[in-house]
């Protein structure tokens, strides 16, 4: 199995490139980079530990936007390899797909690599989605509309991502306030009440004592500690636990079953998927690894784990057909399934994905264009249940306070 190996070198003119590749172990890597015409200075592992530097060295599908679509324009042009990523590294964003370009250039021209396998060695910048519809357009002769047709779907899924960050953004930001003012009034407001009936000689109510015995507690410098070490424990084994198979798969499942939002992230997800399986098949893409590819795109262990297996049941002959393949592992809806059925029938079934595709896109749009208005009715009507808690446990003793005044 290859590994991800983060590297510095300079070319033999002495410019500084940094990149990541893949191979099996660290001499390889070493010899695919003298190979390369590159002098290494460091070679290292990147899949040893998590780290933000390896997430902030991914590219962002807006900047791999911009160069496909950059690319197919200047290809459909006329203009020649050299020229067109001189170009395109000249008005890159940031200095990392700059050095991308240069690397992938310099791999084409100088070791007479072809562009999907100088792609492939460049995991944080283009995708194994890329690399293989990349590596389908050179077989086919199409690179230009391939590369189309890459934009094209970048584009349609970051604008489905944005989509459901924003429709979750707002109820997020009234959710943090709403549990700010619940502590606010919690361990500030209560107490001040409750020094004010006992000023009087108030008997305070149970719950207010015990409002104040867990506000009491839970400022005790002792008990920060322990619950912040507490807190930190179960922070890291929830970690370790995502980190597993069977964790991630736990917590996929529970998100799914999440009222409203659920309904939204499965349906995005197959969406994407078949998006991905309608640009791959039109570029040429045989099933096999079309679903080899689209395993990582799903961004779901439940769903990487169904489309892995129908792969694996089409390329032992299991499964003559795709439908099929798919039926068998529960996951995806009759609807889905009725149309690639359809599809491979009349002998078009990337048309009837795309509108697959496009019917679960529209679906989504509707939920998440509903989705704020849900979830900030539901965090409002909790936050008056809290508030009328606390005025109902403040209420009783102030008219006890009321009445013995008069």
């Amino acid at each position: 199995m290859s590994m991800t190996f983060v590297y510095r070198a300079r070319t033999p003119s002495g410019e500084p490139v940094n990149g990541t590749m893949r191979a099996l172990d660290r001499p390889a890597a070493l010899a695919t980079l003298r190979e390369r015409m590159l002098i290494p200075s460091v070679v290292e592992s990147a899949g040893t530990s998590f780290s933000f530097a390896r997430v902030l060295r991914r590219s962002l599908p807006s900047e791999r936007l911009a160069f496909f679509r950059a690319y197919a324009v200047l290809e459909r042009s006329g203009v020649d390899f050299s020229t067109s990523f001189e170009l395109l590294a000249a008005q890159a964003r940031t200095a990392r797909m700059r050095e991308a370009l240069a690397s992938v250039r310099a791999d084409v021209e100088r070791g007479g690599e072809k562009l999907w396998t100088a792609m492939a060695r460049r995991p944080d910048e283009f995708s194994d989605l890329e690399v293989a519809m990349v590596a389908a357009g050179e077989e086919a002769g199409n690179r230009e509309e391939v590369f189309d047709r890459l934009a094209s779907f970048l584009e349609r899924d970051e604008r489905l991502r944005k989509q459901l960050q924003a429709a979750l953004f707002y109820p997020a930001i009234v959710l943090l306030a709403a549990c700010a003012i619940s502590v606010y009034l919690f361990f500030f407001v209560v107490p001040q009440f409750a020094k004010l009936f006992e000023s009087f000689g108030v008997q305070l109510p149970p719950p207010m004592v015990w409002m104040l015995a867990l506000a009491n507690a839970g400022s005790h410098p002792v008990v920060l500690s322990l619950v912040t070490c507490l807190g930190l424990v179960v922070a890291l084994a929830c970690e370790r636990t995502l980190r597993s198979p069977e964790g991630s798969l736990a917590f996929d499942t529970l998100r799914m079953r999440v009222p409203f939002v659920g309904d939204a992230i499965q349906k995005s997800i197959l969406a994407r998927v078949c998006r991905v399986l309608a640009t791959l098949l039109q570029s040429g893409v045989n099933q096999i690894r079309a679903l080899e590819v689209a395993v990582p795109v799903a961004e779901s262990p439940l769903y990487a784990r169904a489309i892995d297996l129908s792969r694996e049941r089409i390329a032992s002959g299991l499964d003559a057909s795709l439908d099929e393949a798919l039926s068998v592992t529960g996951r995806f809806p009759p609807l889905l399934l009725g149309f690639i059925r359809v599809g491979g029938s009349a002998g078009n079934v990337p048309q009837m994905l795309v509108k697959i595709a496009e019917y679960y896109e529209e679906d989504v749009e509707s939920v998440l264009s509903a989705l704020p208005t849900v979830m900030q009715t539901a965090v409002t009507l909790g936050l008056g249940g809290v508030v009328a808690v606390i005025v109902y446990v403040v209420y009783v003793p102030l008219s006890t306070l009321s009445t013995s005044i008069h």
